[in-house]
Order: C-alpha cells, then structure tokens, then sequence
C-alpha cells in the first residue's frame, strides 16, 4: 500500500514538473495581458485565444505551441519570435512585423497577413492555406515545405525566398519576383505567376501541370 502510495505521488510530482515546463510563465502571461508587451517572455504553450494583441510587443518571446486562434494580432512585433507550432489560425496580422521569425511548423490557415513585415522568417512546413499576403514582405523567407495552396498575394519581393520540395497549388501571384528562388520539386500546379521573373530559378522536378507562366521571365 505504501509501496502505491509513493509511486502515485512520484507520478504526479513528475507530472506537475512536465506541465510546468511546457507551460508558459504566469507572471509573463500576466504582464502580457495587462501591458501588451512582454519582450523575451516565455508564452510556451499560453492559451491566447481570440485576444485583442493589436500592438503587442512580442519581440524575441517563446510562443511555441501556443494558442492564438482568432486572436487580433495587427501591428504587433513578433521580430525574432518563437512560433514554433503555434496556431495562428484565422488570425488577423495586419501589418505585423514577423521579421527573423520562427514560424516552424505553424498553422497560419486563414490568417490575414496583409502588409506584414516577414523578411528572413522561417515558415518551415508552416500551413498558409487560404492566408492573405497581399502586400507582405517575404524576402529571403525559408518555406520549404510550406503549404500555399489558395494564398492570396499581390506583387511583392519573394527574392532568395526558400520553396524547395514546397507547394504553391493554386498560388495566385501575378508579377511576383522570384528570381534566383530554389523551387526544386515544389509543387506549381495551377498557379498563375503571370508575368513573374523566374530568371535563375531552379525549377528541377517542379509540377508546372496547368500553370499559369504567360509573359513570365525564364
């Protein structure tokens, strides 16, 4: 019996110290939430659902796995900030600075990113179904492997930009500058790059079944 009695409570003192470090620090968590800004913060794990971070000071914080569904993020710093496998989903990023940051693996489905600031960020297999970028800056951004399909983009610097092995199933974006871009086994089926520049690209491998390549540079 007692034998029970203390593995049960080294069960759950071993518990408690797991769930303590994947969870975000309360004193962090309480300062973001009254100040909007929590620079460096551990925020792993935090459960920030539909929240209004308009404005947010986020700079180089730890928001791995945390939850920001629906949550109001526009013009807030995100620069060098940790977002591995965070749900951004149906977000609204309007005008966010994201620059540095890591978005590995991160669910940005439906998230309205337009005019956002994402210049070296790392969307590694990150899951942009159906985002909006019209007007962001993804210069020298790593989307390798990312998810594209039905992203919405306008003319914007994608130069040096990542997409090996990636997908741009359906990518609508018109003029874009992709000059110099690995695109090796990416996925370009339907996609309409109307007038782009693909000079020096590396298309080996890539699916260009039904794309749109009009008046494209090569």
């Amino acid at each position: 019996m007692k034998l029970l009695a203390y593995a049960t409570a080294t069960l759950l003192v071993t518990i408690g110290i797991a769930a303590c470090i994947s969870a975000e620090n309360p004193a962090h968590l309480k300062q973001l939430l009254e100040t909007k800004s929590c620079e460096g913060c551990d925020l792993t794990g935090a459960q920030l659902q539909g929240l209004d971070l308009s404005g947010a000071n986020l700079k180089r914080a730890d928001l791995s796995g945390a939850d920001l569904t629906g949550a109001n993020l526009n013009e807030a710093n995100f620069n060098r900030a940790i977002l591995v496998e965070a749900n951004l989903t149906d977000t609204s990023l309007i005008a966010a600075k994201l620059h540095g940051a890591d978005l590995t693996r991160t669910n940005l489905r439906n998230a309205n990113l337009t005019l956002a600031g994402m210049v070296i960020a790392d969307l590694t297999d990150a899951n942009l179904r159906n985002a909006n970028l019209v007007g962001a800056n993804l210069e020298s951004a790593d989307l390798t492997g990312a998810n594209l399909q039905n992203v919405r983009q306008s003319v914007v610097s994608l130069g040096l930009v990542r997409l090996q092995e990636g997908s741009l199933y359906g990518f609508d974006i018109i003029g874009v500058n992709l000059r110099d871009t690995d695109l090796t086994g990416t996925n370009l089926s339907g996609a309409d790059l109307t007038a782009s520049d693909l000079a020096g690209a590396n298309l080996d491998d890539a699916n260009l079944f039904n794309t749109n390549l009009m008046n494209a540079r090569r």
